[in-house]
């Protein structure tokens, strides 16, 4: 468990005020999910527009937002995009609701989870996320500056993050951070303190910044709000209200009558007081209270006076005259009075006569609530008394005895019944209409997609749809949500054209939850699975239940026959003829290369590079015994041909050829696949490249940049087809009897499979079922040729049968 520190920060005019709310944290409530109960979320939330609801009931909004988190099963992920999508969705319906001229408003939003020793971050919006850890600054924002943040549209742009908590980090947030924030001048003498980082932050930071900063250190769970120092300027003097009237008019009330006032027992009010004023007050049983006022003022001589020498009454008299209201026909009449100037008797009878009238109408009001109050605990009394009567014995004035151990169970019996019948009520009837509520607004959504003949109107009411059946089945799942759920399921499908796989996990047991696997190799009855956290790769074997870990094999960085590898960064499959008989090829970034199999040690080799070409490989790819390395840094791949089985030759770039300006821009390429003379190259963005050798002369490389992908599937045939905005992890040729090339959207977890010539025929998406997935990206996948899919969520790997 973790404790969390708050500090809020907003910098106006050169000095720290207190912040906005919009920046809170949450420990789980009593019934939180069970995959939420050792859970804490911090939220920061950045708003742009017009103030849309009041601040009592916009707080209250958040705090229900957070406590929703706590209510949602499943991944930490699948929570925390539940949430966004739900405060997405609430802004958008508000827009298209309201209109206003002043523009729609629209929300940036950095969501973090402490979740078992990581804090998981999701984002949303031009906003910028920090992490200070011992490890150093990370910082986590859109590089493309093209989201534009919550309300716009139905499905919001997120983005996934984590880091590592340690013994203890800093996490800041803000919408436009300061060129200052750099990892040397935070860690200046070492890890900061909380009150060191405020300072450095805050130094030299621009006007109306604002700052989140939440300190995370191990704890029990407590949260802690701080608030920067405000700088209160010195209180003004009054003036002396004694020595510049000429005489006191009235004096306050003593404090012996202000007690009285409020003693509900006291049937007879009676002030006494030095000074010449009597107030009496009687209250009957059977009449209606009658209040008696009877004040004496002395006669005071005083000076003439204009309106400028009219002073206040006394502090005291000042708070009894504010709790009492005038009624608006006092202020009217007395608006109405004609404007000549009063005399020096009609000021003082005016000075005079005002506080009479106030305390007339007080102590009226205050005699009817007394009697009010009265008549209600005497009706409760009798009640009570008469049903005692029947229970007990009654002593001989008639009221009934009770024993100590009866007082006592009814002191603890009636407060539980009164607890178990409101909290029956709101089970049984509260809980019901959220659902009803809920459920309603699923079925008209359902009712409008099925009526809408708009194919993306449609998508957008069944995704409605999905999402108010997400909140009623937070208050009941029925078979009604169930099958209602299935029925917008389907439909989106349809819609997408997309095919369900049944994923189930792939391994015995679990990975542990660092590793993170961005590379898959099925190879027969061997799964091969590389770990880019820990620059390795993992080896697991087909069981009757599943893929079993196999802890003796060895593919990592070391030193091996042949030389020393470092921590690799890909991996490719290799024929089984090759010398070292090795499944797996493996590269580290500086070129050594690495063949691994099972019960073999590994064998490495160094590739031999050619001049004007450096920096890192980042990608291989292996076909027909050549092997393509991927440089970005120099705009190079490198093609590697074999002797005998292995790379000792110098290479070729693949590109060497080919203008400069026609080379496409291989920073942005995610992955690498080769089928014979054709070189697929993936973008991040789903674009992809072809780029085809031929031995004609002159013109050796020839690239289609971007490829046009063509929609094949049933009703949709021969249409272009725009792949959609996402975030692509990886490509993979799959060899014949089903040539295809196959793309991963890393952020549905979609399979998009095209043939050879860019046609779009299956797009295969994941169902889970209650399957917990911890992280909603997807980091890697393959279609093996026995039509068996494997896919990676970070540490999990899954698999299902492709029909």
């Amino acid at each position: 468990m973790y404790d969390i520190n708050l500090l809020p920060i907003k910098i106006y005019q050169g000095q720290q005020t207190v912040a906005t709310d919009d920046f809170k944290a949450s420990a789980p409530p009593r019934r939180a999910a069970r995959s939420r109960s050792e859970d804490l979320l911090i939220l920061s939330i950045f708003f742009n527009g017009e103030n849309w609801i009041s601040s009592e009931i916009h707080q209250s909004w958040l705090d229900n937002l957070l406590q929703s988190f706590f209510k949602t099963s499943g991944s930490v992920t699948s929570a925390m995009r539940t949430l966004i999508e739900t405060l997405n969705l609430t802004l958008m319906e508000l827009n298209l609701k309201s209109g206003r001229e002043g523009g729609p408003t629209t929300a940036a939003v950095n969501l973090t989870a402490i979740h078992r020793r990581v804090l998981y971050i999701v984002q949303s919006g031009l906003t910028h996320a920090f992490v200070l850890n011992q490890q150093g600054l990370s910082h986590f924002y859109d590089a493309s500056q093209n989201d534009r943040g919550l309300g716009f549209s139905r499905s919001p742009s997120i983005r996934y993050y984590q880091a590592d908590i340690g013994q203890g980090s800093y996490f800041f947030t803000t919408s436009a951070p300061p060129t200052t924030w750099t990892e040397d001048a935070l860690f200046t003498g070492g890890f900061p303190s909380l009150e060191q980082l405020r300072r450095r932050l805050s130094n030299q930071a621009p006007q109306g910044l604002r700052i989140d900063l939440a300190q995370i250190l191990p704890g029990e769970g407590q949260i802690h709000i701080q608030q920067p120092q405000k700088q209160v300027e010195p209180a003004q003097e009054k003036p002396d209200l004694e020595s510049e009237m000429p005489s006191p008019i009235e004096q306050p009330l003593p404090s012996s009558e202000l007690e009285a006032l409020a003693d509900f027992d006291t049937r007879e009010i009676k002030a006494e007081s030095s000074k010449p004023e009597m107030i009496q007050t009687e209250i009957s049983d059977q009449e209606s209270p009658e209040i008696e006022v009877e004040e004496i003022q002395p006669e005071v001589d005083t000076p003439a006076e204009t309106d400028a020498d009219v002073q206040p009454l006394p502090a005291k008299k000042e708070e009894l005259e504010e709790k009492i209201e005038l009624p608006k026909a006092v202020e009217k009449s007395e608006a109405a009075q004609p404007t000549e100037e009063p005399t020096k008797e009609e000021k003082k009878e005016k000075l005079i006569a005002d506080p009479e009238e106030i305390k007339e109408r007080s102590l009226k009001g205050l005699a009817a609530m007394l009697a009010k109050w009265r008549s209600f605990r005497e009706k409760i009394s009798n009640f009570f008394r008469d049903i005692l009567s029947r229970w007990t014995p009654v002593s001989a004035d008639g009221t009934p005895k009770l024993s100590k151990g009866t007082l006592l169970t009814i002191a603890i019996v009636v407060p539980l019944i009164l607890v178990g019948i409101a909290a029956g009520v709101y089970l049984a009837r509260g809980r019901t209409l959220q659902y009803e509520r809920y459920f309603e607004q699923a079925q008209l959504a359902a009712t409008t997609a099925m009526a809408s003949e708009n194919p993306n109107q449609s998508r957008e009411a069944w995704y409605r749809t999905m999402d108010y059946l997400e909140q009623a089945a937070s208050y009941k799942e029925t078979d009604e949500v169930i099958q209602l759920r299935q029925e917008a399921q389907d439909a989106i499908d349809a819609l997408d054209g997309a095919v369900r796989l049944a994923y189930q996990p792939a391994i015995i047991g679990s990975l542990y939850s660092e590793i993170e696997i961005t590379n898959i190799i099925s190879y027969g009855p061997d799964l091969y699975m590389l770990d880019k956290a820990g620059g390795r790769v993992i080896h697991a074997e087909r069981m009757s239940q599943g893929y079993e870990v196999d802890p003796d094999f060895v593919c990592a960085a070391g030193n091996y026959s042949g030389g020393r590898v470092e921590s690799v960064v890909d991996m490719a499959a290799l024929p089984i003829n090759n010398p070292y008989q090795a499944h797996i090829l493996a590269v580290d970034a500086i070129g050594n290369i690495v063949y691994c199999a099972p019960g073999q040690n590994p064998v490495v080799q160094s590739l031999p590079t050619i001049g004007g070409v450096g920096g890192e490989i980042t990608n291989i790819a292996y076909d027909s015994n050549y092997l393509y390395a991927l440089i970005p840094t120099s705009s190079a791949i490198l093609v590697y041909r074999p002797t005998n089985g292995q790379f000792l030759d110098m290479p070729t770039n693949f590109f060497e050829d080919m203008n400069f300006e026609d080379v496409p821009n291989l920073n942005l390429v995610e992955d690498i696949t080769v089928n014979g003379p054709d070189l697929y190259l993936l973008q991040g963005d789903g674009k992809l490249i072809d780029c085809t050798t031929s031995s004609v002369g002159g013109n050796p490389v020839t690239c289609e940049n971007p490829v046009t992908y063509i929609d094949g599937r049933p009703g949709k045939e021969d249409q272009i087809f725009a792949i959609p905005g996402s975030s692509y992890a990886a490509i993979q040729y799959t060899t014949p009897p089903d040539p295809s090339l196959s793309i991963l959207d890393a952020t549905s977890g979609d399979i998009y499979r095209f043939s050879l010539r860019f046609r779009l025929y299956e797009r295969l998406r994941p169902d889970m079922g209650d399957f917990e997935v911890e992280s909603p990206v997807a980091t890697a996948f393959t279609i093996g040729i026995d039509r068996v899919a494997f896919l990676a969520f970070g540490h999990q790997v899954f698999y299902a049968y492709v029909e």
